[in-house]
């Protein structure tokens, strides 16, 4: 008992007296008390203000191309400007996805339309054999071969970590009566990382319409 109390006797008088070390840091708990109202790192055009995202609508939402995140980054396609920006996303994949009207007439139409996004399940949904961060693409074509016909194409691309997947889609509409239509196409998948998805289809329907 005694030479424990002598050890207790010499210890330094400053040891008992160290202040409680702080869970934080003083600028942690400041942000935590007072967080920033951005939320990027720089409030492009005020779209990613707290207050105002209450007043953006949920779903689809046109902005200018200036107003997308990233320092304002955007596709340099000729043309019009973005027609809309739309957030998608389902069990398959999430993303952004942006597109413009490259050209409409009374006999054509061409759309381009781009997505940067999150393949969250492999073999579905148009996709590449795997998960992972993906860069996608279409193009919608169509065309009137005089008044009764038109023909359309719609191509899908998508590029990963795991290849890339293509589906490509050609049809023909003719129209045989007021209530009778008929249509024929064919439609290509190629997957360059599993070549067991490749598969090519035709197509010969005949349709009443009510």
């Amino acid at each position: 008992m005694l030479p424990l109390l002598g050890l207790v006797l010499a210890a330094p008088p400053t040891l008992g007296a160290l202040p409680p070390t702080p869970l934080l840091q003083q600028e942690l708990v400041l942000r935590l008390v007072d967080p920033p109202r951005c939320l990027h790192a720089r409030c492009l055009a005020g779209e990613w203000r707290v207050e105002a995202m209450p007043t953006i609508p949920s779903g689809q939402l046109p902005v200018d191309g200036n107003a997308l995140p990233g320092s304002g980054a955007r596709p340099n396609l000729p043309g019009t400007p973005p027609e809309q920006v739309k957030l998608r996303g389902n069990n398959a994949r999430v993303g952004l996805q942006y597109g413009r009207q490259m050209a409409k007439t009374g006999q054509t139409s061409v759309r381009v339309v781009m997505e940067t996004g999150y393949r969250l399940q492999g073999h579905a949904d148009d996709g590449i054999a795997g998960t992972g961060p993906v860069l996608r693409g279409q193009l919608e074509w169509s065309h009137a071969l005089g008044q009764r016909s038109r023909l359309s194409q719609t191509a899908r691309l998508e590029a990963g970590q795991h290849g890339a997947y293509l589906r490509n889609n050609l049809l023909l509409d003719l129209s045989l009566h007021p209530e009778w239509s008929l249509g024929a196409g064919v439609e290509t998948r190629r997957d360059s990382h599993l070549t067991t998805r490749n598969q090519t289809d035709l197509t010969l329907k005949l349709r009443y319409l009510l």
